[in-house]
Order: C-alpha cells, then structure tokens, then sequence
C-alpha cells in the first residue's frame, strides 16, 4: 500500500508552500471509515484511495483535490455523509466528493436514453469544477489496473465503458499518461488473446530493443550537445494499443511494423525544437510525408511538438518527438500544467480553467440538446474524432473534427449565421456547404437573410453543435406547421356541428379541452391534432353535445349515405390505414398502413422504429438509420416485428471480389442454391482489377440474409461482402 508520506512528499515538489494538513485530516478520517473493509483482490479496501490519490499527485493537483481521492469513496460505502465532510473540511471539498460519489452510480452498460443521460450528467459534473472527472479518471486508473479481480463479464464491461468514455476524455484533457494507460489496460481485456501474443512479440524483441534504444539515443546526445547542452533524449517501445490500431488500420503483420520505437527531445526554448529537429534530419533520412508541426499548430487539446519520422540506424523507422520542457510537461499531465496554486490551494478561477478546456462547449451542447440520445450521438463526433483547424478571415484559428464543412464553421460563429448561410470561399473560392474542411483552409461564410435550414443540411453538418441546431428549427418548424394543420382540422369538424373554432375559443379559450386531457396551451392541442397523435373526435363532446354527435353518427350509418371521413393523420389511418398481410405492428395492433424506408431497408430481425408521415401512414426505419435519427421525436412510434408473416424483403448486398471470369455466374448459382431469388443485379470493374458488384435480393429476414453473405463469403475470389441500402 503507497504510504502517505509519499503522497506528500510529491505535493511538496511542485507545491513547496502548501498546507498539507488538509491531506492529512482527510487520510486520518477516511482510514477510520474504511477500516475493515476488503477489495476484491483482498487487500485493504483504503489501498485503492490512496493510490487514487498518489495519481492525482503524479498530476500536480492541488491539496484539495488529493484529500477528495482519499474521501471519495467514503460517504457511498461507509456511514459518512456529506454533511460531515462539509463540517470537517470545507463546502468545497464535499461538493467534489459528492460529484465524484454521483458519477460513480452512472450506468453505462445500456446502449439506450438512460445511458445518454448518464452521459450528459457526467458533462455537466465537469462543466461545474473540472477536478471531480480527474479523480474519477484517477479512480478508473487504479481500477483497471486491479481488474483482475472482477469476474469475466464485468472485466469486458468495465474496458469497454473505459475504452469507450474515460481514454478520450482523458484525451481531450490533455492527459495523455492516463489516456495511454487506461487504452492499453482495455486492450488487454477486450481482446485477451491478442494483447498477449502481441506483449510476448514486443518483450521476445525487448533485448534488441533496449540496445537500439541506447545506440540512438548516444548518437542524438553527441549531436545536440555542442549546440544544447541542457537537451535530454528518452526512448521507448510504443504502446500495444497503438501497435495493434497501426496494424488493423493497415493490415500489417507485427513484423511488417517498423516504427515500433519513439524517441523524444526535451529542449529549452521553440528555437531549440527547431534547432534539433534540423540535427535529427542531418543524422537520418526524414520522411517528408510524415511530419507534423504542432508547435505553429497545436492539437484541440493544447498539445505542442514537432513530430517526424526518419530512417534511422539499420533502416529502421523511427518516430522522434521535439518539445520544450513546458510542452513535455503539458504533454503528460494536461489541463493541470497550466494550473497555479497558491499554498496547495487551486488559485485558477473556473473561467480561467475553462480557458485551457473544451468544457464549457460540452456544456452549451449539453444545455442546447434537448434529446439525451441525440445528445450522446453527435457528441461522439467531437470527442473522438481527429481534428483539423481552420482560420477565420482575420486570421484566427478554430478547432474542428475531421469531416466538418462550412455548415460547422458558419454554426460555430454564430447560431444565425449558420441559419443563414448560403455558402462559403474557402481559400479565395467559392465551395458547396457540404465541403469538407482541410487544415490550413481560410473560410469565409456567405449568408442572406431569406435563408432558412432544410432536411439536406442534416447530411453536410458534423459537429454536434451544427446539428443540435439545425434539428432544433426543423422541429420548430414541423411543430408550426403542425399548429396549423390541428387548427384547421379542428376548426372544419366544429363547422360541420354549427361551431367554430373562433367560437369555441372565444367561449372558454378551449380551458375545458386542455384540462380534460392535460394540454398546457391550445398550441399543444392543436400540434398534437396536427402529428395525428390526438384525436379530434374527443374534442367535439365537450363543446358541441353528446346528443348532436349521436344523431351525426346514427345519420351517417344509414346505408345510402356513404360516412365522412375525419381530415386528420388519425382518420387517415383509421380510414384506410389497415392492409393485411403487413409484417409490422403498431402499438399493439397489425395490419397497419406501412412502408419501409429505402435509406436503410429495414429487415425483419433488425430493432425497428416508425414515424408518422403524412399520406404513407408509418414509415418503418432501422433503429441505427441516420436519417432516422433525424426525424423528429414527436412524431416517433413503438413498432415491432409480426412474426406471424411471412413476408419476401428487398436487401441489397454490395460485393468487393477480384475480376475475373464467371464472378457473377458463380454468385448468381450460390444464391440460388439456398432458395433466394435475385431481383436486380448491377457489376462493374476498376482499374484495379476490382469488380464491384451489387445485389438486390429477395430474403423472409435478417438471418437469411446473413446465411446468404456467409455462403458468398465463402466463394474464390470474394473479398467482401456487406449489407448496403442503395443500388
């Protein structure tokens, strides 16, 4: 178990003026609280906030940010209340520990609304004081590394959630220690087999690796001394989780990986960076391609760095990393480099914290997003994605992620310029909206203010804030249009009894309506009247008479007269929406009016949603469809698979196969062996001497389908086969 002294020892070395008393109550009241209790792994349960807080320290953080890893887990696992620790300590101290107690209960294991919730809990929980998610990234750190005690299931559980949430926003921080180690600590439990055929490869080639290591870092000594004394040089075997994305991402075998080793130059001062990275290129052969200026144009993060590769002793690639002693430092703890601390105590403002964050943009997208899942979707774009900058017309940079247009810059500015904007020049000329953004590219927006967003937007934006904004008008604006449309129902069925709605509405402001079902404004009713999710014919009892209704309704049973049918999405349905033989139910019931959406082709087996549309009853989409995702919510129906029918599907394949002879007779014949028809085929080759060629396939589900892309799989000459939605 590290041992307090230690702790305070490390505080002591970047906080020589701090009051360490602080640390100390907190370690004399948590090991009291803690006392008796057991991990897992068996060794003392108050072992794990004291490593938590021996991290925390590796980071430079303040006294009080130390003393809450070792309170941490205190208030949920023993008698200790907030209360307590606010009396003891400080109102500070117990809003982190609550904060961090709070994001302990999130459960991330549900790919669904909770989970997206959880998700923006979690933002707002930094967005209030950054410290909380740095000792909950702390804590997932020491967790990992003695998740060997955790049943299998929960060990893959906990890498995925960590993998997936904890490395990139420890990325995002800056932090790259604990970025790399929670990444390669995953990998270990996500893909056991791998991780360790891919360890026991590295330590075989550790012998030929330490003496590699210690020859070039002789041989960068002996240059950059006479020039930079001061200069330091390390080496190292870069991480496993690193190797193994280079060899997915390239489809290399460990041995065809030759930059397997990474070198780094400390220096004094930018001029000296530049000064090495001119010797490093007058020792080994640079890779021009290869070479990355991060100091002129630091990451998102803050990162600074010359990066190249070269062709070093023996013709092995190696990677060489030139900063400052600053940049280092910054590189390895992140946001806490820039923080200033004044006896211990954090002597930054949380807007001066938010400087050197992206915190408060998470946090405007948090409050700006009113969809917790659409909330966690398009945040992910930001979080993970690489990222690119780009200037404004006056020279100042932003920051976006790969893959973002002109849309996102003209959103990023300003929530009416994107509204507005019709285009843009990139670099001097004139490019659509859905031109994809380069670093270096100088934009200028071009906006008019008859302007407005439509659907198509939807495709060129990336970021979440672009598309948290153009849903948010297009809801607005489906939401208006549905007014209109309840109005005027409404309205038309109240004529039909010798009302109107100006009567109604002059009579009792349709009170007694919006009471009766729950409405807060007659716009609500109306909207709901409008989607086709209320419907009229409960209005009209309230203000025309049960008595009239029920003379209309014994008049329109007569044979001779032929009924009149309501003008709404509801009498739409109710009127012609039934057709036997449909696969889907709606809420409980079959045979409704449906159609499935060709931008997916939704197959049965696949988790299935529908939305209203107006004249085609229930659109039938696939879960996961993007265009989906972009539809709005109110209009949202249950819907689920009958399994009762039988019904042949359309699915297309598209197939990657070498060109050769007889390619498409082959597959044609494969698929008729399993008693499916193909209704339309197109082929065609490149220069490649690739063929590609796609499918349309007549199939009673998923799992046939499935069956069919193995059988393909399986023939000569096929190199992929995957499910697709156009032809």
């Amino acid at each position: 178990m590290i041992r307090l002294d230690a702790i305070l020892d490390q505080v002591r070395e970047y906080a020589p003026d701090a009051d360490l008393g602080v640390v100390r109550k907190a370690w004399v009241y948590a090991s009291k609280h803690h006392a008796g209790q057991r991990r897992k792994s068996g060794e003392p349960y108050f072992a794990h906030p004291l490593e938590v807080a021996n991290i925390l320290a590796g980071l430079r953080m303040d006294t009080d940010t130390i003393a809450v890893a070792i309170l941490h887990d205190t208030v949920e696992d023993t008698p200790a209340t907030l209360e307590e620790i606010t009396d003891k300590f400080s109102p500070e101290i117990a809003k982190m520990v609550d904060g961090v107690t709070k994001l302990d209960k999130l459960d991330f294991r549900n790919p669904d609304e909770h989970q997206a919730e959880n998700f923006r809990k979690l933002v707002f929980a930094m967005a209030r004081d950054i410290r909380v998610i740095l000792v909950k990234l702390a804590d997932r750190v020491h967790n990992m590394r003695t998740l060997e005690a955790m049943r299998d299931e929960k060990r893959v559980r906990i890498a995925q959630e960590t993998m997936d949430l904890y490395a990139p926003i420890a990325n995002r921080l800056g932090i790259v220690t604990l970025k790399g180690e929670l990444e390669d600590l995953s990998f270990k439990y996500l893909h056991p087999q791998v991780y360790a055929e891919l360890n026991a490869q590295v330590a075989a080639r550790a012998p030929y690796f330490d003496k590699y290591i210690e020859r070039v870092q002789t041989q960068l000594m002996e240059s950059l001394s006479p020039h930079m004394p001061e200069a330091e040089v390390s080496g190292r075997v870069k991480r496993l989780w690193s190797i193994w994305q280079k060899m997915q991402s390239k489809q290399l075998t460990f041995e065809e990986v030759h930059d397997l080793l990474a070198f780094r130059i400390t220096v004094q001062n930018i001029a000296q960076c530049y000064g090495s990275l001119g010797v490093v290129h007058g020792l080994w052969a640079p890779q021009s391609e290869r070479f990355k200026d991060y100091i002129a144009q630091p990451k998102a993060n803050g990162y600074q760095s010359l990066h190249t590769t070269v062709v070093g002793p023996e013709a092995q690639r190696i990677e060489v990393q030139i900063r400052t002693d600053e940049m280092h430092s910054f590189g390895e703890i992140g946001i806490a480099a820039h923080w200033k601390y004044k006896e211990g105590h954090l002597a930054l403002r949380p807007e001066e914290i938010e400087k050197y964050t992206k915190i408060r943009q998470l946090l405007q997208w948090a409050e700006d997003i009113e969809d917790s899942r659409e909330f966690l979707d398009v945040l992910k774009v930001d979080l993970y994605a690489d990222q690119v900058y780009v200037y404004t017309p006056r020279g100042d940079i932003r920051w976006f992620p790969g893959g973002a247009t002109p849309l996102d810059f003209a959103y990023a500015i300003h929530t009416e310029v994107g509204h507005h904007c019709t285009g843009a020049r990139v670099n001097g000329r004139m490019v659509k909206l859905n031109y994809k953004l380069r670093s270096g590219d100088t934009v200028e927006i071009l906006t008019k203010p008859d302007q407005q967003p439509n659907k198509d937007w939807l495709k060129s934006a990336a970021t979440s804030r672009a598309l948290s904004k153009i849903r948010q008008y297009l809801r607005k604006e489906e939401r208006d249009r549905s007014i209109g449309v309840g109005k005027s129902v409404l309205d038309q069925e109240l004529r039909r009894f010798k009302s109107s709605l100006k009567a109604v509405t002059k009579q009792d402001g349709l009170r007694k309506a919006l009471d009766a079902f729950g409405k807060r404004t007659a716009e609500e009713l109306f909207a709901e009247i409008g989607y086709g999710r209320f419907s009229v014919e409960k209005v009209l009892p309230l203000y025309v008479g049960q008595d009239v209704l029920d003379a209309e309704k014994a008049r329109q049973e007569q044979p001779e007269k032929e009924p009149t049918a309501l003008d709404t999405i509801t009498g739409i349905f109710r009127k012609i929406g039934r057709r036997s033989g449909s696969p889907v139910r709606i809420d409980g019931m079959d045979g409704m009016l449906t159609t499935f959406a060709r931008c997916c082709r939704p197959l049965p087996g696949d988790h299935i949603v529908g939305f209203i549309t107006r004249g085609k009853g229930v659109t039938v989409h696939r879960s996961d469809c993007k265009q989906a995702l972009a539809l709005p919510r109110e209009r949202r129906l249950d819907v689920e698979w009958d399994v009762q029918q039988k019904i042949p599907h359309a699915a297309m394949l598209e197939i990657i196969t070498v060109d050769r002879p007889m390619m498409l007779a082959e597959l044609s014949k494969t698929v008729g062996k399993m008693n499916v028809n193909i209704t339309r085929a197109e082929a065609r080759t490149t220069r490649e001497d690739r063929g590609f060629i796609t499918l349309e396939v007549a199939v009673s589900d998923v799992n046939q389908l499935r069956s069919v892309m193995r059988g393909i799989e399986r023939l000569q000459g096929v190199i992929s086969v995957s499910r697709t939605a156009n032809l």
